[in-house]
């Protein structure tokens, strides 16, 4: 039996923040009050599609860690990667259950608070090692994406700044949420106007790439020329080498 705990009204009035009780299990969820038949929005990273997911199909030779360069980074250390555009977390929890640390940073302080809810429920899954260990290497953080690639400090200098845009007509690439979920994250995220300014900047500040996931027939962000392309099936991930460095001397 599912049952509502605390409310917290959001500015959008049809939207409620609130705490479900289900099995035993709390969950921090967005409800549309319009459309009661419409699931809860929440951040959960122990579904079965996910566990199963961890369990049988992840590989350093997907798309996404081929895109990431995993393979020709320093083997002696975990690969450090900064997603400045996390949304609901999941290319950040599978990235860093590929063996990456991952700083996740979200500007939507509603999405910042369904991660958060996500994060503490997969630190208490303490049955299960493996997710433990992704525990260690993810964080989550609330902040602008520019403001923050623009003021890394040297010793906050991720390997890889990975990002994600979402402009006003299109949703975030890849984004596995039933048609009605969509519709209520769309209304948290009006769009990532800036991404190409964050592309630019980020070039700079990575030490050795940029990677965009980007829907199968958008364009490119903004005037920046990828130097590969990796395509899957219904994303792909376009890799923009660190400014300066020499694409024929690098591994992708």
């Amino acid at each position: 039996m599912v049952s509502a705990g605390s409310l917290r009204l959001l500015q959008d009035c049809d939207l409620t923040l609130t705490t479900i009780d289900e099995n035993s299990v709390k969950r921090v969820s967005l409800v549309d009050q319009t459309s009661p038949k419409t699931l809860p929005l929440s951040v959960d990273f122990l579904t079965p599609q996910i566990l199963h997911r961890l369990k049988h199909g992840l590989s350093k030779n997907d798309f996404l860690p081929r895109a990431l360069g995993f393979k020709s980074l320093n083997p002696d250390r975990a690969p450090f990667v900064l997603d400045a555009t996390a949304g609901l977390g999941i290319d950040s929890f599978f990235i860093a259950a590929l063996g990456a640390r991952v700083r996740a940073v979200e500007r939507s302080e509603i999405i910042f608070e369904l991660l958060k809810d996500g994060e503490r429920r997969l630190r208490e899954a303490q049955h299960e090692p493996r997710l433990q260990a992704i525990a260690t290497r993810l964080s989550f953080e609330l902040g602008d994406a520019l403001e923050v690639v623009r003021n890394l400090k040297a010793d906050e200098l991720p390997d890889v700044i990975y990002l994600d845009p979402m402009y006003p007509h299109e949703s975030r690439s890849g984004t596995a949420l039933p048609k009605k979920a969509m519709q209520i994250f769309r209304r948290l995220i009006t769009g990532d106007d800036d991404a190409a300014n964050v592309l630019e900047i980020a070039r700079e500040m990575a030490l050795d790439r940029v990677v965009v996931k980007r829907p199968l027939q958008a364009k490119s962000l903004g005037a920046e020329i990828p130097d590969h392309v990796f395509e899957g099936k219904t994303a792909r991930f376009d890799m923009y080498l660190k400014r300066g460095r020499d694409r024929k001397r690098q591994k992708v």
